[in-house]
């Protein structure tokens, strides 16, 4: 049951159980989730490496130490204590405060107070410099009490237009939609993200007025992190506003550690969009990509069924490329030529055997005619079943040489190849002896080349033995025949065999190679003329050539056969 389960499972993990086209969407489905994964993991290494927090939290420290220097110099005065009418208002410039409030005695001068943080003028620097901040700044006396605070200073007073024709229509711009969408589900991760790195040092029971208590006790900045009513992580900053070693306020400064970052998430939707936009463009091409290879393939498959049929008529057309496709087509069409081609050559050697094998089974049937006719007399009896024992004969050796060659030519589509040296190799195959009944000598001469050939040894050897007895059988006794290897270029070398016999008449040079064909006839039942096409057939697959050629060796005027083998570098 558990190798089943297996089984099933690779099957659905081998993309070769699919068709391309699904193979495709599993590939690209591969690639898209790959992305994603880069593209969580850039965004996770951009917010942890970010330093948009910490370069505020140094710019809202600076801001907190040029406040508190600031109103050190500016906003610790002595303020006039006096009674006014209830029609008058205060004003910070004395004379005009005169002016304004009928005093009783305009001659008295004025009561100061000791000096303190003036509130006037705190305000208004807080609401110059610090009112548009995403920061609160409060600001409080030495007695506690709170002076300014910049978010309750001023009514916002920014105008925005409406055009309610363009909202009335349900017009819907998506780019900015799925920007802003975006934007948002990034700015949520990212405070979630940070919210987890800051949870672990966070305060408890942070009250506004004991850091000032603190500030003012310790006359030093203190910080603190805590989670306010609305669970936001919110940090506490304050700075003591001293002046003769004497605290006259406090500053303090709050505001929400984590807010929207929307520079970082418009980084991380650039990235996104360009991820988007490579993952469409793959996708694309690998769509494009895939058609440019299943149509020819489809067309292969088409033309593999119209070889088959055997109706078909019309000439196929292969697909022409350059590519692995094209190298594909051509292979499907020179092995489809060549097996038409053994088809055809079938059918000639059947027609071949049929015909050989005609004649002597004809002798035969005559033979047994006449054997059984009572008007023979004894010693034409005899004659007949000599030449019936010559035709039995006869036919055995055929069909030993057709058994033969018909196993030479399978085993040449299936020979493997070596690379051999050809000059060592005849010099340990044909050497000097004389081991046939003619006592005829064999000598071989090379040149100094190391001539590699791509064949196999066991086939090259049967041609070389089917050539030289080929020239034994014709040659005299006591003779002699040579065997030479010369590098007739870069690309050949040239192998002949020479005799010392009474030669082959050039004109059947073309015929010699034929199946059956013998040219002699007192010796035709030794000889089927099956050796020189099968050596034919063995050079051919070598990419090789053989033939008759006339001799160029004065002391060799027999036969000579020139065998063309390529060369590999």
């Amino acid at each position: 049951m558990a190798l089943d389960i297996l089984g099933v499972i690779k099957r659905l993990f081998n993309l070769s159980s699919y068709n391309l086209t699904f193979q495709l969407i599993i590939l690209n489905l591969i690639i898209v989730f790959l992305g994603l994964v880069f593209l969580s993991y850039f965004n996770f290494n951009l917010i942890q490496n970010n330093k948009f927090i910490d370069n505020r939290d140094q710019t809202i420290r600076l801001n907190l130490s040029n406040i508190a220097k600031y109103l050190e110099n500016t906003s610790i005065l002595r303020v006039p204590i006096f009674q006014y009418d209830y029609r008058c208002r205060y004003l910070q410039d004395i004379d005009t405060y005169k002016e304004s409030c009928n005093l009783v005695d305009n001659t008295n001068p004025i009561e100061l107070s000791e000096p303190e943080l003036e509130k006037f003028t705190t305000e208004q620097f807080i609401f110059q410099n610090f009112g548009d901040k995403d920061f609160n700044t409060i600001i409080y006396n030495e007695n506690w009490i709170k002076i300014a605070d910049s978010t309750n200073l001023f009514l916002r007073t920014d105008v925005e237009e409406i055009n309610l024709s363009e909202t009335s229509e349900n017009i819907v711009d998506f780019p900015n939609f799925f920007e802003n969408i975006y934007i948002n589900n990034f700015n949520r991760i990212n405070n979630y993200i940070l919210a987890n790195k800051f949870n672990k040092n966070l305060d408890k029971n942070v009250h506004e007025i004991i850091l000032i208590i603190e500030t003012i006790k310790d006359k030093q900045q203190l910080v603190k992190s805590f989670r306010d009513e609305n669970n936001d992580i919110t940090k506490i900053l304050t700075a003591p506003i001293i002046q003769d070693n004497k605290v006259y306020g406090v500053v303090l400064i709050k505001y929400k550690l984590l807010i929207n970052n929307n520079e970082l998430a418009r980084q991380s939707l650039n990235f996104f969009n360009f991820f988007l936009l490579f993952i469409l463009v793959t996708i694309l091409l690998s769509f494009i990509f895939l058609r440019s290879l299943i149509t020819p393939l489809k067309q292969l498959t088409k033309i593999t069924v119209l070889e088959r049929d055997k109706t078909n008529k019309n000439k196929l057309m292969y697909p022409v490329r350059l590519d692995e496709i094209g190298i594909l087509s051509n292979q499907i069409q020179l092995m489809s030529n060549e097996l038409k081609s053994q088809i055809n050559q079938l059918e000639k050697f059947s027609s071949d055997v049929a015909h050989e094998l005609k004649n002597p089974l004809t002798a035969i049937k005559s033979s047994i005619e006449l054997l059984t006719s009572k008007n023979m007399n004894e010693k034409n009896r005899l004659t007949l079943i000599n030449n019936f024992n010559k035709d039995i004969d006869r036919m055995n050796k055929l069909i030993s040489d057709i058994s033969h060659f018909s196993k030479t030519i399978a085993e040449i589509e299936i020979e493997n190849f070596e690379l051999i040296n050809v000059n060592k190799f005849l010099k340990e195959n044909f050497g000097e002896h004389s081991t046939n009944k003619k006592n005829i000598k064999i000598f071989t001469q090379t040149d100094n080349n190391k001539n590699l050939v791509l064949l196999n040894k066991d086939k090259f050897l049967q041609v070389m033995l089917n050539l030289i007895d080929n020239s034994i059988s014709i040659a005299q006794n006591n003779s002699n025949v040579l065997i030479t290897s010369n590098k007739k270029n870069e690309n050949c070398v040239e192998i002949k065999i020479y005799d010392q016999g009474m030669g082959i008449d050039l004109k059947e040079k073309n015929k010699i190679f034929d199946r059956f064909y013998t040219d002699r006839i007192n010796d035709r039942d030794q000889h089927s003329g099956l050796g020189l096409s099968i050596s034919y057939e063995i050079i051919n697959s070598f990419n090789g050539s053989i033939e008759l050629t006339e001799s160029d060796n004065l002391n060799f005027s027999g036969a000579c056969f020139l065998v063309k083998l390529p060369l590999k570098k």
